[in-house]
């Protein structure tokens, strides 16, 4: 008797672990300038990610109201296929518990090539001294104030700190900020990124306006007649806006089956005048 592949065991369990594995990890990527490319793309294409760096020039009791415009400009992105593949045994197939885990374990490496992607243009060479400059022993939440004011001028702030300094903020009592929530200490959103491989040594951390940070994705190139081979391939929303394709087969070479799960991402600087780096005082 041949064994089965429950296509919709493996939809709903890889819907569900996107959501809790990646959704701290990830999500605060939607706080940036973030384009899709709507055709499937090969790995090494530009795609063009759309910032505005200026708005237009204000007037008093104006005669003319068709002068001037904001300032928009393209950013190209290169994106590379980032994907990872697992074999997957028919008693894992079989039992629900096994294969979330393997898919988790499998999400969370999906989620730290994310986050390396993301966050390379994060240099000093791009975006110039840190707004603050601290150790996670001496941060405190009145740091915030610091890293406010060499924002000051962004219309919007957007920070993101590793876990070592927002644990510092994390509320003593109910009547606390919660670090999560729209406006606290000042800022428009406040999360938390635990890995910053990809970005400068030292980096811990950004504060910056949607246009800071631009960031492409889209869907891996892939032959047709290697998609009809496929038992199954399906598109998985991540949090942050991002979308992952999953895809499950059985090889002919080996006997036995395999998943993937893939996106094309990239990132480059947005508008450099409008982001800041918070650095871990070494």
């Amino acid at each position: 008797m041949a064994n089965t592949f429950d296509a919709d065991l493996v939809s709903e369990i890889v819907h569900s672990q996107s959501l809790t594995t990646l959704g701290p990890v990830i999500g605060a990527v939607e706080a940036f300038a973030h384009d899709v490319e709507p055709d499937p793309v090969s790995p090494g294409s530009s795609v063009k990610v759309g910032i505005t760096t200026a708005g237009a020039t204000a007037g008093t009791n104006p005669t003319n109201y068709e002068t001037g415009d904001s300032t928009k400009e393209k950013r190209d992105v290169v994106v590379n296929e980032l994907s990872v593949s697992f074999h997957v045994t028919q008693s894992q197939m079989n039992k629900g518990h096994r294969l979330r885990s393997l898919i988790r374990k499998n999400m969370q490496s999906i989620g730290n090539s994310a986050r390396d992607t993301v966050f390379a243009p994060l240099t000093v060479a791009k975006y110039g001294a840190a707004a603050l400059d601290s150790t996670a022993a001496n941060f405190d939440a009145g740091d915030l104030k610091t890293i406010w004011a060499a924002a000051k001028d962004f219309p919007t702030k957007h920070l993101l700190l590793d876990g070592a300094y927002y644990a510092k903020l994390l509320p003593t009592n109910a009547e606390s900020f919660r670090p999560g929530q729209t406006g606290a200490y000042g800022y428009d959103s406040i999360g938390v990124n635990n890995r910053w491989d990809g970005a400068d040594s030292g980096v811990v951390g950004f504060v910056g306006t949607t246009d800071a940070l631009a960031i492409a994705s889209g869907e891996p190139v892939m032959d047709d007649a290697i998609l009809n081979l496929m038992d199954a391939y399906e598109e998985v929303e991540l949090p942050g806006g991002l979308t992952a394709y999953v895809a499950s087969w059985a090889s002919l070479t080996t006997r036995s089956r395999w998943m993937s799960i893939g996106l094309m991402l990239g990132a480059a600087e947005g508008d450099t005048t409008a982001g800041k780096l918070i650095t871990d005082g070494s």
